[in-house]
């Protein structure tokens, strides 16, 4: 059974990487990141993966400096970007049970797994993410809720992603160019693909370093996502219903 203490602490950790000081966040980000492998090989050591025993946990990536960061929406502070976390019900088991969702949840992970040569877990890593941002694979939602069109405010979040700022006028320059509709999930599929060829490369390049399904969402928190406050219990809860969709 998973330990909720755990999870809160996992949480925690993660939130700190990248938050140290000028000549000791390094250091720190080493320490608080094999505290995170140590939490993730003892919450998923039984029954985590097939076989005997747990794959090698894999380092995690160096979080970019703060200067670097472009937040989703959903988890920016109401100071940040004036609104509430997207989709409302973020994270929430609820949605996993509606036909449309699982469907949209695997065309995306038979799309990442095609395009990028991944594993199964790996893209149930990525997807896990996708559906605690959009409360539920959702492609045309705003950050608030509202579903449709995408707003005139480019700091609040839209789409699969919750894209925000520059990434969320790129996204609009995307779908113009390709003559997409933003809330469609060609469009989102298409952008994400964009990213992870060029901008995001790196996300990309560190899911495929890893091997469970549990390593491959937090790397792909860290790196693609980079949110002010993770909630990876969240993200790791929507993981278990992307193994059994």
């Amino acid at each position: 059974m998973i330990d909720a203490a755990e999870l809160k602490r996992l949480d925690q950790l993660i939130h700190q990487l990248g938050t140290g000081g000028a000549g000791t966040g390094s250091a720190n980000d080493e320490n608080i990141a094999r505290e995170i492998e140590q939490i993730l090989a003892d919450l998923f050591s039984e029954g985590g993966s097939s076989g005997s025993g747990m794959p090698a946990m894999p380092s995690l990536p160096p979080m970019p400096s703060s200067a670097g960061r472009v937040a989703p929406a959903s988890y920016r502070s109401p100071s940040q970007t004036g609104g509430v976390p997207a989709g409302d019900g973020s994270g929430q088991v609820g949605s996993a049970s509606t036909p449309h969702a699982r469907k949209t949840a695997q065309y995306f992970m038979t799309n990442l797994q095609r395009d990028f040569g991944l594993t199964r877990n790996q893209a149930a890593g990525i997807v896990a993410n996708l559906w605690h941002e959009s409360g539920g694979m959702n492609p045309g939602i705003n950050q608030g809720g509202a579903i449709g069109a995408p707003n005139s405010n480019m700091q609040s979040g839209y789409g699969i992603a919750q894209w925000t700022g520059s990434r969320k006028q790129d996204y609009l320059d995307y779908c113009s160019a390709n003559r997409l509709d933003p809330s469609s999930e060609q469009a989102n599929y298409g952008f994400l693909k964009h990213e992870l060829q060029t901008t995001q490369a790196g996300a990309i390049d560190a899911v495929r370093n890893t091997e469970s399904a549990q390593d491959a969402t937090v790397v792909f928190c860290n790196t693609f996502e980079r949110p002010g406050d993770p909630q990876m219990s969240s993200r790791l809860a929507d993981l278990q219903y992307i193994l059994t969709a």
